[in-house]
């Protein structure tokens, strides 16, 4: 049984065996744990393990199928591993290669949700595919500065989750985590268009998210640390720069701990244009920037973040 609370392991445990013949012998419960190893390897950084590690569960998937068009789970985990691609891309700033990639993934499941065979059950894949693949073209268009097609993909999007009222935690998968992301990208939207309130809105939003999880579950560190550092970004957008100052250089702290290199990289990003930063951080800065490009990082020449 698929488990409705499937989060990333705080360390990824080894990968699938046999390649992709492997894979494509397995459940579906260990091609989502890779998936979810995949992406806690790019959440630390390890942006060419990731990928390898996509790359990994994609072929194993279409190994399965053969010349067939994977449905259902497979079908939802594929597009999953799609958009977590395009995540990694956007991270570098590559969002002009991740719209295509994001474009492929919801191809992949766009007819995919409401999905006839989940028996109305909450946990649903095929959802979390979708909502990854909407809110990651929201991005990718917002970074292109295309505000409008953001705009309607996020529009989209929060229609995935109209009407559920079921146990937050409990869904985390393909519910609160994918709402979370709404939120994160419908902060950014605001910030960058103009409409810093909005921004602030969601961003509190997101926050108010997270905490209400945190009271009876353990939401993963990644999704908290990042959640403070949208805040972050909203506050120094609406004025309040000694709250975002103070906000970043926690976020700095606590993702240095945990070994999120691009968390601290994007908080030390915010300081740095804040101007609250010594040379010994830009040093810090600098160095991180050089582990992650080494790392495998798709950064653009000359893109400070």
């Amino acid at each position: 049984m698929i488990q409705a609370t499937c989060r990333p392991r705080e360390t990824a445990g080894p990968g699938p065996s046999g390649g992709p013949r492997g894979i494509a012998r397995a459940g579906v419960d260990a091609r989502l744990g890779w998936w979810a190893d995949a992406v806690e390897k790019g959440g630390r950084g390890d942006y060419a393990a990731a990928l390898a590690a996509l790359d990994g569960v994609v072929a194993g998937i279409r190994a399965a199928h053969g010349s067939a068009a994977p449905r259902g789970v497979d079908a939802a985990v594929l597009s999953l591993c799609l958009s977590t691609r395009a995540s990694l891309l956007r991270q570098g700033g590559r969002h002009d290669r991740a719209i295509g990639v994001d474009g492929r993934a919801l191809a992949v499941v766009a007819d995919a949700w409401p999905d006839p065979e989940s028996g109305g059950r909450r946990f649903d894949p095929s959802r979390a595919a979708v909502a990854d693949a909407l809110v990651g073209l929201a991005a990718d268009n917002l970074g292109l500065l295309r505000f409008g097609a953001s705009r309607r993909l996020l529009e989209r999007a929060r229609g995935l989750f109209a009407g559920d009222t079921g146990d937050e935690d409990e869904n985390w998968l393909t519910f609160s985590r994918c709402r979370l992301r709404w939120e994160w990208v419908s902060a950014e939207l605001g910030l960058y268009s103009g409409d810093v309130a909005a921004g602030l809105v969601h961003a509190e939003a997101g926050a108010g998210l997270v905490g209400r999880l945190s009271e009876h579950s353990t939401v993963p560190v990644r999704h908290r640390v990042k959640t403070e550092l949208i805040l972050a970004a909203a506050e120094a957008g609406t004025g309040r720069r000694e709250d975002a100052v103070a906000r970043a250089r926690h976020v700095v702290v606590t993702a240095g701990h945990e070994g999120l290199l691009p968390l601290e990289w994007a908080a030390w990003s915010l300081l740095s244009r804040l101007g609250d930063v010594s040379p010994q951080e830009e040093q810090r800065y600098g160095h991180l920037r050089a582990t992650l490009v080494g790392k495998g990082m798709p950064l653009r020449s000359g893109d400070d973040g």
